[in-house]
């Protein structure tokens, strides 16, 4: 059964279709240097990178990713990730991109076709150029602070509005995190793992460059 996803171009609603096909999902994973990072907090600690290796996980990271916090490039190489030195590095290598903050407009010019990019998306700060660049690279995009719990609260708002201590925080990031990364890594269609996985149901806004959620549109 197909799944029936809204988008809005030129300001018009419309309805369509999309046919999910297959997408080759090869296991590597890039973590991306955020910009506005928030002190000692991190998706993704060495200890969570060590995990991911040991299931069989390709994982690189771009050096200085947590500069903002006590774990240093060191500590990730010696959890198993290889450290690359710019963002396009990691492009060339990894399939599936994470951004804690968003992905900057020449970040994202920089993407391959069909690349998979997970970030926290920005409403007011969204531009026409922004979605045209997810357009012309057919992208699967993927805000996480999109998903929402049963009282329709941000699920990231409320960990990082949370009174706990860095540990803490980092520690419940990478539980709502690991999900998401695993269901995309380890399947190979992508209809499946969206119809399958509430989160990237709701969390998906860019499936081959055509707009899927109605906010954003």
């Amino acid at each position: 059964m197909d799944l029936v996803m809204h988008y809005m171009p030129d300001a018009k609603t419309q309805e369509q279709t999309i046919e999910f096909g297959l997408v080759e999902q090869p296991v590597t994973l890039g973590l991306v240097k955020g910009d506005r990072p928030i002190p000692d907090v991190v998706l993704f600690t060495p200890e969570l990178v060590e995990k991911l290796v040991e299931q069989g996980v390709k994982v690189y990271v771009q050096r200085d990713y947590a500069a903002h916090t006590t774990f240093t490039n060191m500590d990730y190489a010696d959890a198993g990730a290889e450290i690359m030195d710019n963002f396009l590095s990691l492009v060339e290598v990894s399939k599936l991109l994470v951004k804690f903050s968003p992905f900057t407009e020449t970040e994202l010019s920089m993407l391959k076709e069909e690349q998979i990019v997970i970030s926290r998306v920005i409403m007011n700060e969204l531009t026409q150029q922004y979605i045209q660049l997810l357009k012309d690279k057919r992208a699967y995009a993927i805000a996480i602070n999109l998903i929402t719990d049963k009282d329709n609260w941000s699920e990231l708002d409320n960990i990082l509005m949370s009174s706990a201590n860095a540990d803490i925080m980092n520690k419940r990031l990478g539980m709502f995190i690991t999900p998401l990364v695993e269901a995309l890594l380890y399947s190979k269609n992508f209809r499946v793992v969206v119809q399958t996985n509430p989160a990237l149901l709701q969390s998906v806004f860019c499936f081959k460059g055509i707009l899927c959620n109605r906010l954003i549109a």
